[in-house]
Order: C-alpha cells, then structure tokens, then sequence
C-alpha cells in the first residue's frame, strides 16, 4: 500500500503538489501555465543508468539526467501526477540516470532523493516521505522537506496533434514550453545543484551544493509558537539531522511529533507561510519571515531560488521544449 504522507505535500491542484512553490502559487500560473503546464503521463520505463561516474560537463542523452555527486548509494524517487516512473532508481556512487521523458510532453513531475536506505530503497535516513508507490518508516513518514526538482516538460513533436492532452483542460494540448522549478519553500535534506543545456533564456545554473544540514537554524524566532530548532531529527537516533524545515513547514507539518498542525491560514503560521488570501505578496515580502536565521541561510547557502512563497528569487523557470535538464544530488553535510 503507497504511504499516505502529509495532505498538503500531495493534495493536488491542477496536477501539482500543494507544498511547492509552484503550487503555492498556481492561482497566478494556471492563467500563464495554461495548455504546457499539467498532463499526467503514465511512465513504464526510463532510461539507462550508468553506474560508471557521471562524465563531468557531458550533455545528458535526454531530457533529464539526475547524477549521485555522493560517493555512497542514493535512491531516486520520482512521480508523474499521482503516478511514479519506477519506484526507485538507484544510483552508485558517481552514477547516473537518464530519464526518459516523452516527446508528446510530461507535466507535474517531482523528482527527489533518498539516502541512507536499505538495499531495496526502503527504510531511509532521508527522503522516506511518502507518497505514491513510497513506503515510510515504522514511525511514520517523514516531514515533507526534500530537496527536489519539478517540472513539467513541453511537448516537442513536430505534429501538436500528437501532444499529451491538459488534464486541466483537456481540450487543450501541452504547448513547446518546460516549466521548472526548486525551491527552498518547504525546507532542504541534502545539497542539489540544477545545470541547464541548450538554448533557454531563464537560469543556466543552480547551486545549492553548500546546503549542508548542519546550516540549518537551531533557535528560530517562530512568533507566537517561540523560539524552536528548524532540525529535522531521526525519530530513531535525535543526534542525527536529516532535514531542515522551512518556518511554514515547521508550523504545519507534525510527521514525527517534531513539527505544529497548524493550517497555513490559522494566525499562527500565516505569516510565515503566506497564502493568498489572507497574506498578500507585499504583506509578505515586508512580514516577519524574511527575517528569519532560515531564510538569511537560504540566501546566502543556495542563492538565487526561493527561501519563502514571495522571495525574489528564480522560482518557476521557463525554457523551450527539448531543453536538457542535469540534476546534481550530494552527500548531507
């Protein structure tokens, strides 16, 4: 039976998980998104994956390429809408994998790592939490705060009639456009870096590699809640960190007992979390969250993408279909 995670990590909108920043946003997307942004391709299989070292500056073969820059086994878990590509690729360390994205196009996918798991991607230190086809630890799932790539990829034929229909409104078809985006909104587990090849105006580069766990705030100023440690603990062994929570993540994810239930609109977490009604963008931007140990980290650990729902950060990047995408995950530091 697939883990029931969190309802606001994979309640979806428009095909899209919640908690992302994409989705946190999509009222204001759906209108630019509109025919590229959300189909739900089911996968049966992906491409090979190279248990040699990745060859350092080589253009991926597809569309996507996610590389073990650790030199310990990582898994790769992945999902298409509600529907994984394969429950878990694993990758050696230095190894990696292409996956095969269909010309027609693919929306609403997420891709994020697991480390420290057994041998059959099961029982992980971090990324166990949940989700379609995933299975969680005996204390649960874990917080939702994964460092993650998500795209929806554009449809590349020739002929548009052959392109993936919008679940969103399926009498319309997936455009030449990739949608893409990180973000550090809902927190971090490890260390990512996002390179993009061909001919694509938005951002060549991503590097979060500095994004160690150990960065991560231990006595935050959360308002009315007090002053808490932003550390994702193992529910196992608590002298071992294995994710970072963002301050609306902390206020409203309670997997492991270690986090509040509040809703992003209660008093309490709004805000922090921004939502949109009642926070808007300029109350936000001038609120207390952009003061926050978590959100200076963000800035000065992984520069350039969003530490909170209206950073001025890269946050929903668009490029042309086709392009090539090489997603670098390393060790938790």
């Amino acid at each position: 039976m697939d883990a029931e995670p969190s309802t606001l990590r994979y309640g979806l909108i428009g095909g899209t998980p919640k908690t992302s920043w994409f989705a946190r946003r999509w009222p204001i997307l759906l209108a630019v998104v509109g025919a590229a942004a959300a189909a739900v391709v089911v996968l049966t299989s992906s491409r090979t994956t190279t248990s040699a070292p990745a060859l350092r500056g080589a253009e991926p073969a597809g569309r996507l390429r996610i590389v073990n820059g650790c030199d310990t086994p990582l898994f790769i878990a992945s999902f298409a809408g509600a529907v994984p590509f394969k429950a878990d690729v694993k990758l050696a360390g230095g190894a990696s994998h292409d996956f095969d994205i269909p010309d027609e196009g693919l929306a609403a996918t997420r891709f994020w790592p697991k480390w420290g798991c057994d041998a059959s991607g099961a029982e992980c230190k971090i990324g166990g939490s949940g989700g379609p086809g995933q299975s969680c630890i005996a204390k649960g799932c874990a917080p939702p705060v994964d460092s993650k790539f998500e795209a929806s990829f554009g449809c590349v034929l020739s002929d548009a009639a052959g392109c993936a229909s919008n679940p969103s409104d399926p009498t319309q078809k997936l455009g030449p456009v990739d949608w893409w985006d990180v973000s550090q909104v809902d927190g971090w587990t490890l260390p990512y870096k996002v390179e993009v090849h061909g001919a694509c105006d938005g951002p060549k580069l991503i590097d979060c590699s500095s994004l160690s766990l150990s960065s991560c705030p231990k006595h935050e100023d959360l308002g009315s809640v007090g002053t808490h440690s932003l550390q994702v603990v193992d529910p196992t062994d608590a002298t071992q960190v294995v994710g970072c929570y963002s301050p609306c993540a902390k206020l409203t994810y309670s997997n492991w007992d270690q986090g509040y239930s509040f809703t992003p609109e209660q008093p309490a977490a709004q805000d922090y979390c921004c939502p949109t009604p009642p926070i808007s963008a300029a109350e936000c931007s001038k609120g207390p969250v952009i003061a926050t140990e978590y959100v200076r980290a963000v800035h000065k650990l992984c520069p350039s993408v969003y530490a909170y729902a209206y950073d001025d950060g890269v946050g929903l990047a668009q490029c042309p279909g086709g392009t090539k995408y090489e997603v670098t995950f390393y060790c938790p530091g």
